[in-house]
């Protein structure tokens, strides 16, 4: 009756982002020839970037505009994402999808590039030629492949700007992280930009890539961006784009509250929204936000389910008294939850909260009744029987300035002056 109404869940407006997007643009120059390069007419200088943000906060939405900006300027745009299979990645993902993206775009190029080792850099890319599949390569053919990769790469970049971007590093087999170590050490020539991305929320302490990542912040030839949420205004344009008019400014307001400036959760609660979603959330959404609390351990999922129902932050000792746990227990359920970067400590360092609002929001909405009016009497209990064990209470006023003659009584005027005073009373 209304008519088809349409509603797209990605903005065709790329919104902020102009200083990273900066970075990006002042690399690819470098790497043409441009400003800050080496000498006129000699070639650029390969150039070398990693792209760090959380789930969500448009890591490939920038990589897809300055995929624009490169092929803009002619440069030749390849990219490849590693694939999550199992406890480790497919080996040379990222490597062989953007070497197949090079081959369909530079057939002649990059076969006059290979010539002569098609049959050990077919490892790579398969379509060069036959290799033994069966035979894994020992400590000195992995370095030789290596070496045949970057030569490969140079050459390539030998006449034209050519940009690899290689997306999802935080799923890198070993195989992959060690290729791209050796690029970004051994990269010398040709106009190449080589940019990697991955989901900084992943890499926890014992990640295989954080120990890559420090690694790599040493050499000044990386440079390391890191893409942030957005702002209050930013999170306007985007609404108005996904929309396609004007949004209302307390529904503005509500989704940058509930979504803290990530542009995917923008997506799909203002979708939600258009679409008059009853609980806020599509299931879609719902069951993303609660994968990964479903990967903690159960001790820490319980712990995540009753800080859910305990508001923004739930101090230490009222989360103790609630969850019932023994202290070394309960320290560990923590720690699981705040490695895996779904809880936080609070600013102040004596209770935690979510990383996002909207997967407490999740979460509180998963619970059983049962179990959150279990949860509500616990905490009514924990605060009766210990109200400091809440949020601090507010400080005391300040004191009364000091005065060098008492106030007369209220309601009572001073005696005009040359009245008798009255008589003093009995003691």
């Amino acid at each position: 009756m209304l008519g088809p109404v349409e509603t797209r869940s990605v903005s065709p407006v790329f919104v902020g982002r102009a200083d990273e997007l900066g970075v990006l643009r002042e690399a690819l120059a470098r790497a043409a020839g441009g400003s800050g390069a080496r000498a006129p007419g000699t070639g650029g200088e390969p150039q070398a970037l990693l792209l760090g943000g959380e789930a969500g906060v448009g890591k490939t939405r920038l990589i897809e505009e300055f995929a624009t900006v490169a092929d803009r300027e002619g440069a030749v745009f390849a990219c490849g994402g590693c694939v999550e299979i199992g406890a480790d990645g497919l080996p040379f993902a990222p490597f062989s999808a953007a070497l197949r993206a090079l081959r369909r775009l530079l057939p002649d190029e990059l076969a006059a590039a290979a010539a002569g080792q098609e049959d050990e850099l077919a490892r790579l890319l398969p379509e060069l030629g036959e290799t033994d599949r069966g035979r894994r390569p020992d400590e000195e053919g992995m370095a030789r492949l290596f070496e045949l990769t970057a030569r490969l790469l140079e050459r390539l970049a030998a006449d034209r700007t050519v940009v690899v971007a290689l997306e999802d590093l935080h799923w890198a087999d070993a195989s992959t992280r060690h290729l791209l170590a050796y690029l970004f050490r051994t990269l010398r020539t040709g106009r190449l930009v080589v940019v990697a991305t991955y989901r900084a929320d992943d890499i926890h302490r014992r990640h295989p890539l954080r120990p890559l990542l420090a690694e790599l912040d040493r050499l000044r030839t990386v440079r390391r961006i890191e893409l942030g949420r957005f702002t209050r205004a930013e999170v306007g344009r985007q609404i108005a784009g996904i929309l396609a008019h004007e949004p209302d400014p307390a529904q503005v307001d509500d989704i940058f509250e509930r979504s803290d400036g990530n542009a995917f959760f923008v997506e799909e609660l203002a979708v939600a929204a258009h679409q008059g979603c009853r609980t806020g959330l599509t299931d879609t959404l719902r069951d993303l936000l609660l994968v990964r609390v479903e990967g903690l351990p159960e001790s820490a999922q319980r712990i995540a389910r009753i800080v859910a129902e305990g508001g923004s932050t739930v101090e230490y000792r009222l989360l103790a008294a609630v969850a019932r746990l023994a202290e070394d227990d309960l320290i560990e359920a923590l720690r699981a939850a705040v490695g895996a970067n779904i809880l936080l400590a609070s600013p102040g360092g004596d209770g935690y909260r979510f990383r996002h609002s909207l997967v407490r929001e999740a979460v509180s909405d998963d619970l059983l009744p049962g179990e959150r009016s279990r949860f509500s009497r616990r905490y009514a209990e924990a605060l009766e029987a210990d109200p400091g064990g809440g949020p601090p209470p507010p400080p005391p006023p300040p004191p009364a300035p000091f005065l060098v003659h008492p106030p007369h009584p209220p309601h009572a005027r001073p005696p005009p002056p040359g009245a008798p005073r009255a008589a003093p009373g009995p003691p």
